[in-house]
């Protein structure tokens, strides 16, 4: 009897539940009038926003009429439950290749939203995702009213042709978790008009996980490192071209225990102290440090890179500090998890090369525009994984293809896809073990005279 009653109470108590949500969502859809479920508030000051907007591609031809529902609008997507905008996506076409003529360059120009941004936009209160990436707003600066919207979870702006500074006020946004005022995108030479003079207001963002300022004009933030070590929840950080110059010689223990991935790739530091903070960071999967200018020797007390044993793609090309034998020890102790490294125009010997024997999951390998001049060291055999080598602007003149790789045509299957040797001085036959490589699909001997095909350029 008591199982039976148990059974029966909790059976009414849920029919009950269902009841009530039911009567519950009858309301909410007589306070829709005619089924529209956009808020009249909200599809207002959608209006008002696009009244504010130059929109030559008529992207936003949906955006009419005072009673149609705002949710089914282009890139508006509203709470499936309250109905509240929660999200404006109006992200513009970021490719700098989609054109080959004149008419699709001037359509491509013609997709990107112009004018000005009406602080309309205060009356979506639920509003947590604004993209405004890619757009053209004529180096208008960044409105400080967008610190108003206090429930914006994220918030992207890069390369939409904003000008002046990053408005303090944004610190204001503390549920952030994505801010993206740069732009990283490998694809483009495009740089941001906007700059920061001091990054004290991001100490504020407590909940930031991605952070990209790359390409602003950061060279008056002297406090960048210290505002950075304020953000525990960070795990990628673009910070890429931004003029950063220098750190102060002590750097306190990095507080942001989540970080991941590190871009600061062409900022000329003119002391090594960063790798010094670098070196520290274990949880880091990705860094690059390309064209940053670091040179050697380094500071003894910095121990390399034997504490980053979490480290999969590592880029420093251009820093004469990785031609260190010590450094490259270091690094090689890293073991399996590095599958791509490029050191080239770093002044590596060959000599050295050797110390890298131990990355044995390595996919791709550039070594090119270093001062190499003799065969890959033997030890290098068990790369078997490789993928890719790039050995371009070195020097080989009096060594052939086949001593020159002959490491690598020692594993039992090369999987190598991709060979450059472009400009290195190679003047021998093509041998026949090249056929080994029965995944070769691109092979690079420009500017060099190979005698089965004369002179390459």
């Amino acid at each position: 009897m008591r199982v039976g009653f148990s059974f029966s109470c909790s059976s009414s108590c849920y029919f009950r539940l269902l009841v009530i949500v039911a009567l519950f969502r009858i309301c909410l859809s007589n306070n829709n009038k005619g089924g529209v479920l956009c808020k009249d508030d909200e599809r207002q000051a959608l209006l008002e926003f696009k009244h504010g907007l130059i929109d030559e591609a008529d992207r936003l031809a949906s955006w009419v009429g005072e009673n149609n529902d705002c949710c089914n609008w282009a890139g508006i997507v509203c709470d499936n439950f309250t109905h509240h905008v929660h999200k404006i996506h109006l992200r513009g076409n970021c490719s700098m290749n989609d054109y080959n003529t004149i008419e699709e360059y001037e359509e491509f120009v013609k997709q990107k939203l112009r004018g000005d941004i009406s602080p309309s936009l205060l009356n979506l209160k639920q509003l947590k995702h604004l993209d405004l990436s890619c757009n053209n707003f004529g180096e208008m600066e960044v409105p400080s009213f967008m610190g108003s919207l206090g429930n914006l979870r994220y918030l992207n702006l890069s390369r939409s042709m904003f000008g002046g500074t990053i408005p303090p006020q944004l610190g204001n946004l503390t549920e952030l978790r994505i801010l993206c005022l740069g732009s990283f995108h490998e694809d483009t030479d495009e740089y941001e008009y906007t700059s920061i003079t001091n990054m004290q207001w991001l100490s504020r963002l407590r909940w930031l996980h991605h952070l990209d300022l790359s390409n602003m004009d950061l060279s008056q933030a002297t406090d960048w490192l210290e505002v950075i070590n304020t953000l525990p929840s960070l795990v990628e950080l673009h910070l890429s071209h931004s003029q950063l110059l220098q750190i102060h010689p002590y750097v306190a223990n990095l507080n942001v225990t989540s970080l991941s991935l590190l871009d600061l790739s062409g900022n000329s530091f003119n002391n090594s102290y960063v790798l010094q903070w670098i070196f520290s960071k274990t949880s880091l999967v990705s860094l690059d440090l390309s064209g940053c200018g670091l040179h050697g020797p380094i500071p003894s007390s910095i121990d390399s890179f034997r504490n980053l044993t979490s480290l999969e793609s590592l880029h420093v090309r251009g820093n004469d500090f990785m031609s260190s034998s010590l450094v490259l020890k270091g690094l090689s102790s890293v073991g399996d998890n590095l599958i791509s490294l490029d050191i080239s125009s770093c002044g590596i010997s060959s000599s050295v090369l050797g110390a890298l024997h131990n990355l044995t999951s390595m996919l791709s390998l550039e070594l090119s525009y270093n001062v190499l001049n003799n065969t890959i060291p033997a030890s290098l055999g068990n790369l078997c994984n490789l993928r890719h080598i790039g050995l371009d602007g070195n020097s080989f003149p009096d060594i052939s293809l086949t001593n020159l790789l002959e490491s690598f045509l020692e594993c039992k299957s090369p999987r190598l896809e991709s060979l450059s040797l472009a400009a290195s001085g190679l003047s021998s036959h093509l041998p026949n073990q090249l056929g080994q490589l029965v995944y070769l699909e691109s092979l690079q001997l420009g500017s060099n005279y190979i005698a089965d095909l004369g002179s390459c350029s």
